[in-house]
C-alpha cells in the first residue's frame, strides 16, 4: 500500500524570524518551504503546487494582496487556498483579504494552536473539495452501461501515476470472440456479458485487497484496471479464472458442450468460433520507461496483440525496462 504524500505548505514573509516560527510549528506534519518576496512566491507556487499558502501582507515591491490576486488569476495556482497572516488587524484589512480570494485571515502575533487548527481544517476542506470534483468529473465521464470511469478518467489516472512515479501497473483487457457471440445471441445478451466482465474485474481486485482500486471501461468489451505492480500477474490470473468459470452460463447447453458456436465471420461466411475468453495486457509503470499516457496506451495495444494471438484466456506483460 502506498503511503500518503505529506501535504506541502508555502510560507511567504519578508521577515526571517516569522518564517522560522511557522516552519518550526508545522514541520512535523507538513513539508514546508518559503519565499521572502512576492515574485519568488509566485514562481514557487507554480513549480511546487503547494496544498496551502500562508501569506504575509506587508512586503516590499509586491504586497500580499497583489500576490493573492495573481495566484487567483493563474489557472495553475487559482485553487490553492491562501491564509493571510498579518499584523494588519483592522476589519477592513480582513474583509479585503477575503474578498480577493483568501480562505482565512490570522492576525499577528499568532496563536500557535489557532494556526495549526486552521491550517489543518483548510487542508481537510481542500481534500474534500478535490474529492468531490474528482467524483463529479468521473460521473460525467462514466460509461452509461457499467457506470465505470470512462476514457478521460482513465487517461487522467494514468497521467497522475506517471507524474507521481507510482509503483502501479496498468491492466488492459478485452474479450475474444465477443462479436461472434453478439451476432448469434444478440446485443442484449452481449450487454449481459459486458456487465459480467465488469463484475469479474471488481471481484478479482477486491479479493486481492487492493486499496483505492481503479477500474475503467473504455467502451464495448474493453476495460482498464490499475493495480500495484507486484500484483499484476496475480490479479490477471484471478480475472482469467473467474471469467472462464462464469462465461459458460451465457451459452446454450449445446454450444457449451461443443465449446464453440457457429456464427458469421467478417467475410459473411459461416465459421465455428471458440467460446469467449479474455485477453489481458500489462504495463508496469514502476520501471519509469514511459512519461506520457499515449506511450502507455501504445505499449498496451502492442502487448494486447500478443495476448490475442493465444487461444483462450491469457495475460502478456510489457517487459521493457525490466532488469
Amino acid at each position: 500500500m502506498l503511503s500518503k504524500e505529506p501535504q506541502k505548505i508555502l510560507i511567504v514573509d519578508d521577515v526571517t524570524e516569522n518564517i522560522k516560527i511557522l516552519i518550526e510549528l508545522l514541520k512535523t506534519d507538513y513539508v514546508t518551504f518559503f519565499a521572502k518576496n512576492g515574485k519568488t512566491a509566485l514562481e514557487i507556487a507554480k513549480m511546487k503546487k503547494p496544498d496551502l499558502i500562508l501569506l504575509d501582507i506587508i512586503m516590499p515591491e509586491m504586497d500580499g494582496y497583489e500576490v493573492c490576486q495573481k495566484l487567483k488569476a493563474n489557472e495553475l495556482t487559482q485553487d490553492i487556498p491562501v491564509i493571510f497572516i498579518s499584523a494588519m488587524n483592522e476589519v477592513g484589512d480582513e474583509a479585503k483579504g477575503l474578498e480577493i480570494g483568501a480562505v482565512d485571515y490570522i492576525t499577528k502575533p499568532i496563536s500557535q494552536p489557532i494556526v495549526k487548527a486552521r491550517v489543518r481544517n483548510h487542508l481537510k476542506l481542500r481534500e474534500a473539495m478535490q474529492e468531490l470534483k474528482r467524483l463529479y468529473n468521473m460521473a460525467l465521464d462514466a460509461n452509461p452501461m457499467t457506470g465505470l470511469p470512462g476514457n478521460n478518467s482513465i487517461a487522467s489516472r494514468i497521467e497522475k501515476a506517471l507524474s507521481e512515479k507510482e509503483r502501479i501497473g496498468v491492466l488492459y483487457s478485452d474479450l475474444d470472440n465477443f462479436k461472434a457471440f453478439n451476432d448469434k445471441y444478440g446485443f442484449a445478451m452481449g450487454d449481459k456479458v459486458i456487465l459480467f466482465t465488469a463484475q469479474v474485474l471488481k471481484k478479482a481486485i477486491s479479493s486481492a485487497n487492493i486499496p483505492d482500486p481503479f477500474i475503467g471501461h473504455i467502451g464495448g468489451d474493453d476495460f482498464v484496471a490499475i493495480v500495484p505492480s507486484d500484483q499484476l500477474e496475480t490479479v490477471s490470473s484471478e480475472i482469467a479464472r473467474q471469467f472462464d468459470d462464469g462465461i459458460i452460463q451465457f451459452y446454450t447447453p449445446e454450444d457449451a458442450e461443443a465449446k464453440c458456436i457457429c456464427s458469421i465471420d467478417r467475410k459473411g461466411e459461416k465459421q465455428a468460433f471458440p467460446l469467449m475468453s479474455i485477453s489481458m495486457a500489462g504495463v508496469d509503470l514502476s520501471h519509469q520507461v514511459y512519461t506520457q499516457y499515449i506511450q502507455v496506451n501504445d505499449a498496451l495495444a502492442g502487448v494486447k496483440k500478443m495476448a490475442k494471438a493465444v487461444h483462450g484466456s491469457s495475460f502478456f506483460m510489457d517487459r521493457r525496462g525490466k532488469n
